[in-house]
């Protein structure tokens, strides 16, 4: 039985109210264009006061038009709130893990972004069986590492057909506080078709060092292995050149310091369990960095969108892979 998936805020009384997280968050890969998308939502701090914040973004990069979409903040009280999805007036996200259901919709036309989107899951969720701990708190991580897509979405004068797209969904909850420590590296590799879906997660403090065993998970042609801990190497190389989209605009004004990161160009995974190997590589060709302050910790972390081309080799059940396509990563300090 698949275990399922909700929304996971504090009950009455919960002590740990204030360092409330809860982000549901959608990819979208077009082959065909190049574009690379998301569209996520959550919410920030403790549900029913004043400080509590909920957050929507939406953005595609599309090469030759670069950066299109925004992000849009509000007072918690303004989001409507399921069980299973945080909607805007603007950004809505939905994932229904009973019925396998995921829908996402951007209303930005002052920002040339506009449609929405409904998705399929196509396997089973990658489930993280029990919330990590981290600096002064946990987190928690449920997964589908690929969706079918239909729907559109405006991309100013251009229209892009969702149909052949491949997509991505993920939900995380936790209690921490941005600016603490917490830090991850994390990516979407996802080649057309019925081609490989590569998930990364690696939880790692603000330098960039481990905290918790890295995960590679490998979807392909209907097998599915994950690799993790020693079984997994990541190698990063060199300089992004491209500078990044900075969100939102008022914070990235005051942290002028932080206007040019030293952003990877390059990512190397390597599996190797004994028995299945897989080694991914991933060229970035663009990135938007997303200045998050904690409401009620006077915090600020920096989660970087890197987006770019990647390729997939090996072997996973005896199978050869050989593929290439899109991809997305993370990086949080």
């Amino acid at each position: 039985m698949i275990a399922l998936d909700h929304l996971r805020p504090p009950v009455p009384g919960d002590a740990s109210a204030p360092a409330y997280k809860d982000w549901l968050h959608v990819n979208v890969f077009d082959h065909s264009s190049g574009a690379v998308g998301l569209v996520n939502v959550s919410l920030h701090g403790p549900p029913g006061t004043k400080v509590a914040r909920a957050v929507g973004t939406a953005l595609i990069e599309l090469p030759g038009a670069g950066w299109i979409g925004n992000l849009d903040v509000r007072p918690f009280d303004e989001a409507r709130v399921s069980t299973e999805a945080i909607s805007l007036d603007r950004i809505a996200v939905g994932i229904d893990s009973r019925s396998g259901l995921v829908m996402a919709s951007a209303l930005l036309p002052d920002d040339g972004l506009q449609g929405s989107l409904t998705a399929t899951v196509t396997g089973p969720p990658l489930i993280v069986a029990d919330p990590t701990p981290v600096s002064q708190g946990w987190i928690g991580w449920y997964a589908f590492p690929r969706l079918a897509v239909s729907g559109e979405l405006r991309l100013g004068a251009k229209t892009l057909a969702l149909e052949h797209c491949s997509g991505y969904a993920d939900h995380n909850w936790g209690r921490w506080f941005w600016g603490q420590g917490l830090s991850w590296e994390w990516g979407a590799f996802m080649c057309a078709g019925d081609g490989p879906a590569v998930v990364l997660s690696q939880l790692t403090d603000r330098l960039q060092r481990p905290v918790a065993a890295p995960l590679l998970e490998v979807r392909v042609a209907g097998a599915r292995r994950r690799f993790a801990g020693a079984a997994v190497r990541m190698e990063w190389s060199g300089v992004l050149e491209a500078t990044p989209r900075r969100l939102p605009g008022a914070l990235a004004a005051l942290f002028t310091d932080r206007a040019a990161p030293r952003l990877p160009a390059r990512l190397t995974v390597r599996a190797d369990d004994g028995i299945d190997t897989v080694e991914v590589t991933f060229t970035a060709r663009a990135a938007a960095q997303l200045i998050l302050a904690d409401p009620v910790y006077h915090g600020y972390s920096f989660l970087h969108e890197i987006v770019g081309a990647c390729s997939c080799r090996g072997t996973i059940g005896g199978m050869p892979v050989d593929d290439s396509g899109l991809a997305v990563v993370e990086r949080v300090d």
